[in-house]
């Protein structure tokens, strides 16, 4: 559903109809082969717990008739048969439901171990900027290969970086790190010389502002999502909505900050989510900003806002970060950074290095052939 035009605008559905149709047979077999089996194991308890009742009732008959037994003793000790059974029933019955909540202890227990509850920290000073990674390797969530590897360099405040490299080549990974969504699995990521761990979640979330690569927007109106959903008064809003250059984009929209938007942003363009996202990002004046391709829907104008908002940033010595292939982003950064297969290639100043990548890609001067150095002998 959640990609349904894509589907029918390639004829997609039967490919897919097929696929969820092998996956929907597999499974009903083993629901099937599961609830014979069960059947069966309720029918076998059945017959022992019948048995096992009418064994009782039989000898106690044999004994009541012998006179070492009375009627009344009998009947009891049918009853205790029967209640004695009834837990070994009952736990058969429910075996399935104790599967379940075993699945789900051991799914949950696996979940917490990877995602461990965040302590208490002390409140830091507010950031201004500085940013300090060193030594990084970082895996996904989950995963063990590394998709960044071994990668240092240093930011102050009101630098503008801008990471480019191949596709696959471990920004978007670089940028998460930036930002605290993925914990290095070696090194460190430090603001203002603590880790991004010993910052208070709340304090770090303030004083940073992130744009990821896909955009999502939460249901709810635009001015809540560019607040994060917090209780902020409107010249706030407003503030990084002007910010980001999309103040005039919101008023346009039918109820302006007011326009109530779907699930994942539902109602807007995708370049007008970016904008938006981007405004969120501006929120509350962060000291570190990290935006990742946040140009790759943008026409014109946009480019033209995401320029000035970046200027802006750099021009209140905010750390900025850009993950971007455009040369408009590109011209707005100080610093450069070159990423290859998850390492770092180069970094350094933006102008020094994009001479030496120049230089790099500048063909040398061909050979003299044989008759022209002979020519030119004879000249001599």
């Amino acid at each position: 559903f959640r990609n349904a035009e894509v589907v029918q605008a390639m004829g997609m559905q039967e490919a897919l109809y097929r696929r969820w149709r092998k996956v929907h047979q597999e499974a009903a077999g083993l629901l099937l082969r599961a609830a014979e089996r069960g059947q069966a194991v309720a029918a076998v308890t059945r017959f022992f717990k019948l048995a096992l009742q009418s064994m009782v009732l039989g000898v106690g008959a044999l004994l009541v008739l012998q006179g070492e037994l009375t009627g009344g003793m009998m009947i009891a000790a049918s009853i205790l048969m029967g209640r004695t059974l009834a837990p070994v029933e009952q736990l058969i019955t429910v075996r399935r439901q104790w599967s379940q909540v075993r699945d789900a202890y051991r799914r949950l227990s696996t979940l917490l171990d990877q995602h461990p509850a965040t302590p208490q920290r002390l409140q830091l000073p507010a950031p201004v900027g500085r940013v300090e990674v060193d030594a990084l390797s970082l895996a996904p969530p989950g995963k063990t290969q590394l998709v960044v590897r071994e990668t240092s360099f240093t930011l102050e405040p009101g630098d503008v970086l801008a990471v480019v490299g191949a596709s696959g080549s471990g920004k978007s990974s670089l940028a998460r790190a930036l930002v605290g969504v993925w914990a290095p699995t070696a090194g460190t990521v430090r603001l203002d010389g603590a880790e991004l761990s010993h910052w208070p979640a709340q304090q770090r979330g303030d004083a940073v502002g992130y744009m990821p690569q896909d955009v999502e927007l939460f249901e709810g109106t635009v001015a809540e999502n560019i607040a994060r959903f917090h209780d902020a008064p409107s010249e706030a809003i407003v503030a990084a909505a002007q910010e980001a250059g999309v103040h005039e984009l919101i008023l346009r929209l039918p109820e302006g900050y007011d326009t109530r938007l779907g699930d994942r942003g539902a109602g807007l363009s995708g370049g007008q989510k970016q904008r938006i996202a981007l405004a969120r990002a501006m929120f509350g004046s962060p000291r570190l900003v990290v935006l990742d391709e946040p140009n790759s829907s943008l026409d014109e104008v946009g480019e033209q806002g995401l320029v000035r908002c970046i200027r802006r940033l750099r021009e209140r010595r905010c750390t900025t970060v850009l993950v971007t292939h455009r040369p408009s982003a590109l011209a707005e950064a100080n610093k450069l950074l070159v990423m290859q297969d998850g390492k770092l290639q180069m970094f350094g100043p933006k102008d020094q290095l994009l001479a030496r990548l120049a230089q790099a890609r500048r063909p040398a001067p061909a050979a003299a052939t044989p008759a022209r150095v002979t020519a030119e002998s004879g000249d001599a």
